[in-house]
């Protein structure tokens, strides 16, 4: 067996950035035998999952100062000897980038949010690889002939032997993710009025206050306090068995990038109902027949979907069976898996 390639992931944190579930997917199932996997985090270290190893759990010290950051950085990837750096930063802070840059290790980042900026083309630039998870990216930020040759389209996939279809718990309802303005969840609650009382909504995630206050009020003013059901923050790991418990899973989002949770209820044979909020969500129901697409202008648009989901029983019953069989032939996580392991190969290949 070969010298196992050193790579380190690199992310934000693991107590509010967005994409530590799809990276731990990643890690959890990359070949042990291949890789020595390290994992660096800007804050909370002691956030780290247990299953990373206390030895490969690495504090990346931020500076304001770009030079200091370069050099801290530089000097983390030399005493681990780090073959391969993929970061999952959310952000356009290319000190790792360029630190990576002058080490001489290949630097990949994961394009995730529609954020776009000087500082995101030269650190895009710095890059040595970008994998991006919306086909919009590649004309919207990509297009010059200089990244021709360092971009993957790589979509995200679900642990289907996770996220799968189980009997269902008799529920009329509709779940959502975090509470906030982007999120846009008081369009549910537009559509709510104009809907049979059977149906409730149930909202899942963590609450910001003020926004918190105008959907209280608007509950209040349209006597929806028995129709709306607020759960708070729910673990990753009991997602599964929430899905079970709705009948149409409803994301209104003002703005997405490649919405993961999307394909996790259609996995668990839930039909979708999405905001078209930047790509990704098309691409997904194009590629699943698992939902359908609504404007996000337009409540009695929501409205019309809802009832015909509900009235006739056809029509859900294929999104339903779209949905799971179509999840598991294009967005498996070994599928991604797999991508991700070629590109690594490629990038260590190259910089022998």
């Amino acid at each position: 067996m070969g010298k196992k390639r050193r790579i380190l992931f690199t992310i934000p944190n693991f107590k509010t950035a967005g994409s530590q579930y799809v990276l731990l997917s990643i890690v959890r199932n990359l070949e042990a035998n291949e890789y020595d996997i390290y994992v660096g985090v800007e804050k909370f270290p002691e956030c780290i999952p247990e299953d990373i190893p206390k030895n490969r759990r690495l504090h990346i010290r931020q500076n304001n100062e770009l030079i200091e950051g370069v050099r801290l950085f530089r000097k983390l990837l030399k005493t681990n000897k780090i073959d391969i750096v993929h970061s999952w930063d959310y952000k356009s802070n290319y000190s790792e980038a360029l630190a990576c840059r002058l080490t001489g290790v290949p630097y990949v980042f994961t394009k995730k949010n529609n954020a776009w900026s000087k500082r995101w083309f030269l650190k895009s630039i710095l890059a040595k690889h970008i994998a991006y998870d919306n086909p919009q990216m590649k004309t919207r930020f990509f297009k010059s002939w200089c990244f021709k040759n360092k971009i993957s389209f790589i979509p995200h996939g679900v642990n289907l032997n996770y996220f799968k279809q189980m009997p269902k718990v008799s529920h009329v309802g509709f779940s959502v993710g975090n509470i906030n303005t982007n999120k846009n969840q008081k369009i549910l609650l537009e559509a709510l009025v104009n809907l049979p009382d059977m149906v409730q909504v149930h909202l899942y995630g963590n609450e910001d206050v003020n926004y918190r206050g105008q959907l209280n009020t608007f509950i209040h003013t349209h006597n929806l306090e028995s129709r709306v059901h607020f759960h708070g923050y729910v673990n990753n790991n009991d997602l599964s068995n929430i899905y079970k418990c709705h009948d149409v899973f409803v994301l209104p989002s003002l703005n997405e990038g490649f919405p993961v949770c999307l394909l996790e209820a259609m996995a668990c044979g839930l039909p979708v109902l999405s905001s078209d909020s930047g790509g990704g969500a098309a691409y997904m129901l194009q590629q699943t027949n698992g939902g359908e697409l609504f404007d996000i202008k337009s409540t009695q648009e929501l409205v019309s979907i809802i009832k015909k989901l509900m009235n006739d029983k056809g029509v859900y019953e294929k999104y339903q069976d779209n949905a799971v069989k179509n999840v598991r032939i294009h967005f498996s996580v070994e599928q991604e898996i797999e991508a991700y392991n070629s590109l690594y190969l490629r990038l260590n290949e190259n910089n022998q």
